[in-house]
């Protein structure tokens, strides 16, 4: 019987082995060009979330906006009308990707907030955090 758990517990430490050799995250050492500039835009999309709230706050008696109101806000509609393309493609409004397959979700507090970007498609979970601090870190799920 020992044998027979042995041998289950190697072949099943093989297989789980196995799919996470086999799933190749989209941002890492072997990141391709594309996936490199998708982040990129992902990053951009995330200090322009960053400069709005600071903006904003500021206007607004130290208050952050909640994402229906980043939507409707002057800056949202000075977005949409830069030359910039990567500005332009970005989507604030709730319920939509904020890039391509990039997911926006923001937290707003009395004193602050919180906010992902997360990569829908990178197998490995790749996103962007941020706050009202301003810093933004590179976060995946620990594996």
């Amino acid at each position: 019987m020992r044998k027979r758990q042995a041998a289950f517990v190697v072949l099943y430490l093989a297989f789980a082995a196995g799919t996470a050799d086999a799933q190749e995250c989209l941002h890492g050492p072997t990141e391709t060009a594309e996936q490199a500039a998708r982040r990129f835009q992902a990053l951009a999309a995330t200090r322009a979330v960053n400069t709005m709230q600071a903006n904003e706050a500021g206007l607004r008696g130290g208050l952050y906006m909640r994402h229906e109101e980043l939507a409707n806000s002057a800056a949202a509609s000075r977005m949409r009308e830069s030359t910039n393309a990567t500005m332009k493609r970005i989507s604030l409004i709730p319920g939509t990707d904020i890039l391509p397959d990039w997911e926006l979700t923001l937290d707003v507090t009395e004193r602050g907030y919180w906010f992902m970007i997360k990569d829908k498609v990178d197998p490995c979970g790749f996103a962007f955090v941020s706050n009202q601090v301003g810093l933004i870190f590179n976060a995946e799920p620990i594996r």
